[in-house]
């Protein structure tokens, strides 16, 4: 009996271990190491997602060079062929779009949608990466749970090849060979749900980073920081977080860009803003303005639903705040109550220690049965399980306050700055009128070029 006791109480000698990742193949190309900063170097850089977001910003660039574009005058020559094969210049117009007050709205309306269309690339960096960074530390806790029921099931299946002889042979009641059988079996089964679980998340990391499936990937330990605001207040932190969170400053840009289309809609009426010169008896006659005005049916329904767009996004901003402090009030709330839980799992695992530790003591000296142990191991177990997952949900939690506050390793994640470059325009009699370079766009290196 003394055996059985010593291979029970090796079960939680030691609480946790490290996970065995599958050897390398030689079918295996690569072998990737992740840690906090590792994934959020190969998130940014190989993630498809987010490679679709930056190329949303490449075309929203790409309209606002279209709309600069529709500033730049042109001119229109007009040939006219006599009796004979002579060929002379008929009229010469001057196209000049830039003097179309709607165009130059155009142009604003389309340099902040790409304002906002850069902010919305940050924002999906900052979400996408905050995913990941959860999966991964999910992971980490899934991976320590498996090693402690990994050591737990090779425990209990050495018990119970042990009790097997013993109890064929009558020196044991069968009760307590078949509850070592159903420790093991349940300890199984549990092992094996961890194991598909580390599985699935294996799988959404190598998805979310790109990599295909000769590369092996090794999640090396880490720790979430604790966040200075965790003690504030939901009302301070959102009063913080609002105005200058990524989400405010996006709805900021597609407002403007809404107030600029529709004043783009109210230059409508006008069109066809140009210079012209014919060619009378032989030479060319003096410039002439022209242009046209139309008013349709459509003007002022027009003017009306861009209000309506403008109204609906102060509406969305208002909404926004809203969610806003739903997330932060969540969010500070549950790592509250996730933080008593893991004091309560860490307080109730070190009792069951004592615990089992004493139903051991009990069972050397025949005071008790084999099944008081199993059971006190069970509990022992449970509590370590317990322990675990708060301490996950903490760890998820703190990730969540670090994204809301750009902190941590979110603050590591550049920005995309869209800026306009150059200086200088075109002067002649009407002053400087027009300027090529002023609303040429650059995107940073975050952003690419």
């Amino acid at each position: 009996m003394k055996v059985f006791a010593a291979l029970l109480l090796a079960v939680f000698v030691t609480t946790s271990t490290a996970f065995a990742a599958p050897k390398t193949t030689a079918q295996n190309s690569a072998t990737v190491k992740i840690n906090p900063d590792t994934l959020r170097r190969m998130f940014l850089d190989r993630n498809v997602g987010i490679a679709i977001s930056l190329n949303n910003v490449h075309q929203a660039k790409e309209r606002v060079n279209v709309a600069r574009g529709n500033l730049l005058p042109s001119v229109n020559l007009g040939g006219a062929i006599s009796s004979g094969p002579s060929f002379a210049l008929n009229t010469v117009s001057f196209l000049l779009p830039f003097l179309m007050p709607s165009n130059w709205m155009d142009l604003k309306e389309n340099t902040y949608l790409l304002k906002a269309q850069g902010m919305s690339h940050y924002i999906a960096q900052l979400n996408g990466y905050s995913s990941a960074y959860s999966i991964y530390m999910t992971i980490l806790g899934d991976i320590e749970l498996r090693g402690i029921l990994a050591l737990q099931y090779e425990n209990l299946k050495a018990i119970e090849e042990q009790l097997r002889l013993p109890a064929q042979l009558g020196m044991i009641r069968e009760e307590e060979y078949l509850q070592a059988q159903a420790q093991t079996q349940m300890a199984l089964v549990q092992l094996s749900q961890v194991d598909e679980l580390v599985l699935q998340e294996k799988a959404a990391i190598r998805e979310l980073l790109g990599l295909p499936l000769t590369t092996e990937i090794v999640f090396e330990d880490a720790a979430v920081a604790v966040s200075p605001v965790e003690n504030w207040s939901p009302q301070s932190l959102l009063t913080q977080v609002h105005e200058n969170s990524p989400e405010s400053r996006q709805m900021a840009a597609m407002i403007t860009s809404a107030q600029y289309n529709k004043w783009s809609k109210a230059f409508s009426f006008l069109g066809g803003h140009s210079l012209g010169a014919s060619r009378m008896n032989g030479a060319m006659g003096s410039l002439e303005h022209s242009g046209s005005v139309n008013f349709g049916f459509a003007y002022f329904p027009n003017l009306k639903i861009s209000n309506l767009n403008i109204e609906q996004l102060k509406l969305r901003k208002k909404e926004l705040q809203l969610e806003q402090a739903n997330l932060i009030e969540v969010t500070l709330g549950s790592l509250m109550e996730a933080q008593k839980q893991y004091n309560a799992a860490a307080l109730a695992h070190a009792n069951l220690v004592k615990v089992y530790d004493a139903e051991v003591l009990r069972y050397k000296l025949g005071m008790t049965d084999l099944l008081h142990v199993l059971e006190a191991s069970n509990g022992l177990t449970n509590s370590v399980t317990n322990k675990i997952k708060a301490q996950t949900a903490l760890n998820t939690l703190r990730i969540s306050l670090h994204r809301i506050m750009i902190s941590e390793q979110f603050e590591k994640v550049e920005d995309c700055e869209i800026e306009r470059r150059g200086s200088g325009g075109i002067k002649g009699k009407l002053g400087r009128v027009f300027n090529p370079e002023k609303y040429q766009v650059t995107l940073d290196e975050v952003c690419g070029n």
